[in-house]
């Protein structure tokens, strides 16, 4: 299955975004914002897996396309 490079830069681009305007803004209940933030940040470094996963599946693309 191929992960497509730009949908994967753009989650990952939305999700740090959010996670910096989350961890710079005033919350009633502390836990509220904990857990936010826990949760963009896993899925930040779930997209910047998914990001070097496709590098790596398209260095091997064109190492078979030009068979080096």
């Amino acid at each position: 299955m191929r992960i497509n490079k730009d949908l994967v830069d753009a989650a990952m681009m939305l999700s740090f975004i959010i996670l910096v305007l989350v961890g710079t803004t005033d919350f009633d209940s502390v836990s509220v914002k904990n857990i936010t933030m826990g949760i963009l940040g896993v899925v930040t470094v779930l997209m910047v897996a998914l990001r070097v996963i496709g590098g790596k599946q398209s260095n091997e693309s064109h190492e078979n396309e030009y068979g080096h």
